[in-house]
């Protein structure tokens, strides 16, 4: 049973490129490839603009022998104030990493943030996220499950320009080290930090485009560029690139209906350029709904 578990922690930590050596074996949350469709896992001072109320919704699984690892999260915002200088969210949303079919890490979160004008079309927001992380291995003999959960935490800020955001955030704020079976594992602490911009090349086109840095003090950093061909904020094309870790190609499609808005995204994620085997494909599925 113990070499089980050994075998089950070291497929998961291969699969995120998590070293193993050391006393504590770090983790870190698994990166959509369309992350800009969730900057709520990005930032907790994320303010959607324009929105009263945005219910977010994302599943990514591997492909062939890698489909039994998954990653689901889903999210609640609700705008207050939101025609106002001065506006604030709180939002709550849940997510869950199944590496494989008996480590599941689930997180859930209570997230506030506030944004306040500064400038004639500039914004600052901050933000604060509190809940837990869990970390649970479910052995094909019950006697041999375990499980652990430790409080969790996240800050962030970030400044609006126009179609113009930056930000940073501190993650897993609270560095918890749990011990679900034979060896710790540690929620360490990782810094985001963002920009992204939107550019009007004609009344129907636009672009998006941006990057995000992942600093992880237990591994090389995920340095992450996207960039989306927008078309009446109907249907956007782009990509998406982690730096020698995967390719994505993007397909969003957007139906307005009065002050109301329901996309859909698809995303297939290719290990194309990257050092990774080429049988290390995924995809994902991204919806909401928006009231304006």
């Amino acid at each position: 049973m113990k070499l089980f578990y050994v075998n089950c922690i070291l497929f998961a930590l291969f699969l995120q490129n998590i070293p193993v050596l050391g006393q504590n074996t770090a983790v870190y949350p698994d990166q959509f490839g369309a992350y800009f469709n969730n900057m709520y896992l990005v930032s907790p001072a994320y303010v959607p603009l324009d929105t009263k109320m945005d219910i977010n919704v994302a599943y990514k699984t591997g492909t062939g022998a890698l489909n039994k690892i998954a990653t689901f999260n889903v999210a609640f915002t609700r705008v207050l104030n939101y025609t106002k200088p001065k506006n604030h969210i709180a939002r709550v949303y849940f997510y869950n990493q199944k590496d494989g079919p008996y480590i599941h890490r689930t997180r859930a979160y209570a997230n506030y943030a506030y944004k306040i004008k500064i400038g004639k079309e500039t914004f600052l927001s901050s933000g604060i996220a509190f809940g837990f992380a869990q970390t649970a291995f479910t052995a094909p003999s019950s006697s041999g499950n375990g499980n652990s959960l430790a409080p969790d935490a996240a800050l962030g800020v970030s400044l609006n320009h126009k179609k113009n955001e930056a930000g940073i955030s501190i993650n897993q704020l609270l560095n918890s080290t749990i011990n679900p079976v034979i060896a710790p594992i540690k929620y360490e602490r990782y810094i985001n930090s963002y920009i992204q911009n939107t550019f009007t090349v004609s009344p129907f086109v636009s672009i998006k485009c941006g990057a995000l840095w992942r600093y992880l003090p237990s591994y090389t950093d995920d340095v992450s560029f996207f960039g989306m061909l927008q078309y009446k904020d109907v249907i956007s094309i782009g990509s998406s690139y982690k730096y020698n870790k995967s390719l994505s190609f993007i397909v969003t499609t957007n139906i307005h209906i009065g002050t109301e808005r329901i996309f859909i995204s698809f995303v297939y994620n290719t290990p194309f350029f990257t050092k990774l085997p080429a049988w290390t494909d995924s995809v994902e599925l991204n919806g909401g709904y928006t009231f304006y």
